[in-house]
């Protein structure tokens, strides 16, 4: 990966300088990023490149946007949160979190089986097509808040499908579990994050949601309150917004906002 390589070494030269004004390495600070699950490809490459710039150890662990909300509403340790506007925003004004900067933009794509038939799925009414047409299909629990299964029930309801789609839906605890599901040919289709679909062996991209009917979600980073005048945590953030990384989401499926 020679690409990813170069990367690595640019932020490491980059970010060596936020070590050396003003960062200390000895006793190096534990951050934490709580993050939507959805940017998980790019920012598993996080700790490791903050770690070799500065010296501070970073946790990243992901969940689905309302259970975040809820860990950072009842005082979870944390020093960045990423999840969409509508969840950081409340806590914003809870003065929980500072403002939040947009990072990057996922859209949904389609899953099926690698391998195997993949239907046609390029325009609305095709997509609409190959969701009644498949024998079963897989997402996030809507109760738990998932972003991608809230719009799918409203967006089933406005095709008119709902009803006929009910009795072939499988709920999964998240959309990574679904994938997974669709790789053992336990269920037929799924519709995820483009970024998901391109990590888990086994399934393939039959192509993005329509443009008509695509989701394109804004995922934004915040520094908590506890960490706004934590150096560590700024050099974080800065290190989320350089140009290095930018590049980095892209190559992992995710626009730039």
């Amino acid at each position: 990966m020679p690409a990813i390589t170069a990367i690595k070494h640019t932020i490491v030269a980059g970010f060596a300088a936020i070590a050396i004004s003003g960062v200390p390495t000895a006793n190096a600070d534990e951050l934490t990023i709580l993050s939507a699950a959805a940017v998980r490809p790019a920012l598993i490459e996080v700790p490791s490149l903050y770690a070799k710039a500065s010296g501070h150890r970073v946790t990243v662990s992901f969940g689905n946007a309302t259970a975040i909300q809820s860990k950072v509403a009842a005082g979870d340790l944390v020093d960045v949160v990423i999840l969409p506007p509508a969840q950081l925003d409340p806590l914003a004004r809870q003065g929980l979190l500072g403002e939040g900067r947009p990072l990057g933009v996922v859209r949904l794509g389609i899953a099926a089986r690698a391998g195997g038939t993949q239907p046609a799925a390029a325009s609305p009414d095709e997509f609409k097509r190959a969701l009644l047409a498949a024998p079963s299909f897989g997402m996030p629990d809507p109760a738990d808040g998932s972003t991608s299964s809230t719009y799918l029930v409203k967006l089933m309801n406005e095709l008119g499908i709902a009803e006929a789609m009910r009795p072939k839906i499988k709920l999964f605890p998240d959309g990574t579990k679904a994938l997974e599901a669709v790789a053992r040919a336990e269920i037929a289709l799924t519709v995820a994050p483009i970024t998901s679909i391109h990590v888990v062996a086994g399934v393939q991209l039959v192509g993005p949601l329509p443009e008509a009917l695509q989701l394109k979600t804004v995922y934004a980073a915040a520094l908590t309150a506890k960490s706004a005048g934590a150096e560590a945590a700024k050099g974080l953030m800065t290190m989320l917004f350089s140009p290095e990384v930018a590049t980095l989401l892209k190559q992992k499926g995710i626009d730039q906002p």
